[in-house]
């Protein structure tokens, strides 16, 4: 079974959030690089969608 699942710009907040507190008491030498690869994903999408967002908003303006 597969579900499609949308991640809004509040939820890569919370879960970069989530990661920072997670780790806020390691050393970032301390972390895995699997933590930090992690991390590096979640950047990069919620990049992305902040992105994506801001060329709805113009499309939208646009077409207004």
């Amino acid at each position: 079974m597969s579900v499609e699942v949308a991640l809004t710009i509040t939820d890569y907040h919370n879960l970069m959030n989530w990661y920072e507190l997670a780790f806020a008491k390691f050393r970032p030498r301390d972390i895995a690089n699997t933590d930090h690869e992690t991390f590096r994903k979640l950047s990069v999408m919620a990049q992305a969608k902040v992105e994506e967002e801001k060329e709805l908003a113009k499309d939208e303006e646009d077409n207004a």
